[in-house]
């Protein structure tokens, strides 16, 4: 959405809708796998070139000695035999690379308006070493579902110490807000303000019966949450 806006939105108070809202996509926790105990290899899932990434994914690889799995779509302009690409893979072969995968590698140049295989890697249990913007800043959690980094030290230091990352907090984060049950309740709330703009007050309409304002809310590994 701030991508949308631009930088005219920053000094110009008129071009920003109270109706506009990000409402991330939703996942089936059955269709992934939750695995705690990883295989030593990292994985790049996504179309293979260099807007996504992907030859960065492979000089990391190449740094720190370790095996890398493409796939995705695309063919790469610089191989290793450290670099296996398998091209574009079905859903039982993709739940396992993702559940088995040490980290996932998403190294995105470009703004990222989602990029769904980060939590998809989350519902896995796998660590997400991303760039740091876009919606990375909101999806992965630095230090606790994976690491945002933007120089190529970063990097390849995240890829190293992805050890420290609980694969148990992964899934909490995913599970907590990202199934179709949570995001429901988004999509609930924002139909209800829209109704109010063509059968009530609008911007202005009360809801008596609210008992809270847990839309947004983000739930995080770790944290107790309470029924309301």
């Amino acid at each position: 959405m701030h991508a949308h806006y631009g930088m005219q939105a920053v000094v110009t108070c008129n071009l920003v809708n109270w109706y506009d809202v990000v409402i991330p996509n939703s996942f089936a926790p059955d269709d992934f796998e939750f695995r705690a105990e990883k295989s030593d290899y990292l994985l790049f899932l996504g179309r293979a070139y260099d807007g996504k990434g992907v030859h960065v994914a492979v000089q990391i690889a190449e740094h720190i000695g370790r095996r890398l799995v493409v796939a995705g779509p695309g063919r790469l302009e610089r191989t290793s035999p450290l670099v296996e690409h398998v091209g574009t893979v079905g859903a039982a072969p993709r739940r396992e690379l993702l559940a088995s995968a040490k980290a996932l590698i998403a190294p995105s140049m470009f703004i990222e308006p989602f990029c769904g295989v980060v939590l998809e890697a989350a519902f896995s249990g796998t660590p997400v070493i991303a760039s740091d913007w876009g919606a990375f800043a909101e999806n992965v959690l630095h230090g606790v579902t994976g690491y945002r980094c933007r120089t190529f030290e970063q990097f390849t230091w995240a890829a190293r110490n992805v050890d420290r990352i609980d694969p148990a907090n992964c899934r909490s984060w995913a599970e907590e807000n990202f199934t179709i049950e949570r995001v429901g309740q988004m999509y609930e709330e924002y139909f209800s303000s829209v109704l109010a703009i063509y059968g009530g007050d609008g911007w202005y309409e009360i809801n008596n019966e609210r008992d809270n304002l847990d839309w947004l809310t983000r739930r995080y590994p770790g944290q107790t949450v309470t029924a309301s």
